[in-house]
């Protein structure tokens, strides 16, 4: 059984790459040297402020903190590793860091407009002036007793102190920022105008979500600890979601649950208990959709007795379930309204926490099976 996904625009996203960069300090160069062409050749030099920088409207500002917040993760990850010796641990920052580039690169990197590689009009390096006469003396004085190479001094002297053991960086710093991360990103999503992003955005925190409780969990941090892990059951639909979306839920949500039902009573111990548990909260998420809906009880209700069920055991068929419903989720992010997406993204991030607890391994955009493909 694999559950439907809610139809939603395809996320569109515009890589800034290096040779996008290097492309828009190529067209801007040439923009330069055209107009200087054009003016030598009439006589006359045109007096036109140089180029500045687009002030970024709010999409961008959205899609930058997300860049940012995933690059600063990267980089406390590359200051952890080295003091680092337990393998599974090492593994699991090895791939917090490759998660990371990842969401830096599909959100479009850091924005390089090019003007600072430009030799516009105005930037011509002006020599500095001479020292007054006399003061010469002085600034070697200066510099001799700055660096300690004189008057008895060592160049020892000059070197910076031994770092204390507050600026070490350690796994919990990581945590604590695969947490705030996760949380300025889902905001971010629930945020933006861009359906689109708003899908990526989801997708990295859940991703960042599930990073920061697993590495927590390695290391005895208890940083992840205030993060959201449950999912109520909803009692509105978003804004902007259809009849037809709202079907889908509730018949992916009702199948959860009876899948669950199935294995579990084909189950023992501990492994039961779970299905069961897990089986009432997709039966109950399904009911409230239908509620939201209006459709519980009606000709309209898409809920059925019986599901086909796909040969695999528990765990496989947990693990499909679940990713299955983090792909519905993640497009119900780009179909809700901006500012209607906080429960749509909660449902993601709950329903791919459950998949990687059931044994799917993590990725980097949850949800998103184009990724996966690209």
């Amino acid at each position: 059984m694999t559950p439907h996904a809610t139809a939603a625009a395809a996320a569109t996203r515009a890589r800034r790459s290096r040779t996008a960069r290097r492309g828009a300090r190529l067209l801007a160069a040439l923009s330069v040297l055209a107009t200087g062409a054009l003016a030598a050749g009439c006589g006359v030099r045109l007096e036109t402020p140089p180029p500045t920088e687009l002030s970024p409207d709010a999409v961008e500002v959205l899609r930058a903190a997300a860049v940012d917040d995933a690059l600063a993760v990267a980089d406390l990850v590359a200051d952890v590793t080295p003091g680092v010796t337990d393998p599974t641990t090492l593994a699991a920052l090895e791939e917090v860091a490759a998660f990371a580039e990842q969401h830096a690169d599909a959100l479009g990197g850091v924005y390089d407009s090019g003007l600072a590689d430009l030799d516009l009009p105005g930037d011509d390096d002006v020599a500095p002036s001479p020292p007054p006469a006399g003061d010469e003396a002085a600034a070697d004085d200066e510099t001799s007793g700055a660096t300690g190479t004189d008057g008895g001094g060592t160049e020892d002297d000059a070197t910076e102190a031994p770092t204390t053991g507050d600026d070490v960086t350690t796994t919990d710093d990581v945590v604590v920022a695969l947490v705030e991360a996760a949380q300025r990103t889902g905001a971010s999503a629930d945020a933006s105008t861009d359906a689109g992003l708003a899908r990526l955005l989801a997708s990295v925190a859940a991703s960042e979500h599930v990073s920061a409780r697993r590495l927590a969990a390695l290391t005895g941090s208890t940083a992840a600890d205030g993060l959201v892990t449950t999912a109520a059951p909803v009692d509105q639909a978003p804004a902007g979601i259809g009849a037809a979306d709202l079907a889908t839920l509730v018949g992916s949500e009702d199948a959860a649950g009876y899948a669950y039902e199935v294995r579990a009573a084909q189950s023992e111990g501990d492994a039961r208990t779970a299905a069961v548990a897990r089986a009432a909260e997709h039966r109950a998420r399904g009911q409230a959709w239908a509620l939201a809906a209006g459709t519980d009880g009606t000709a309209q209700d898409p809920r059925r007795v019986a599901y086909v069920l796909p040969d695999a055991d528990l765990a496989d068929l947990a693990r499909q379930v679940e990713a299955g419903l983090a792909q519905t989720y993640a497009g119900l992010v780009a179909t809700a309204a901006p500012t209607s997406r906080a429960e749509a993204l909660t449902l993601l991030v709950d329903s791919w926490a459950s998949a990687v607890a059931w044994g799917e391994a993590p990725v980097a955009f949850p949800g998103l099976p184009e990724q996966a493909a690209g």
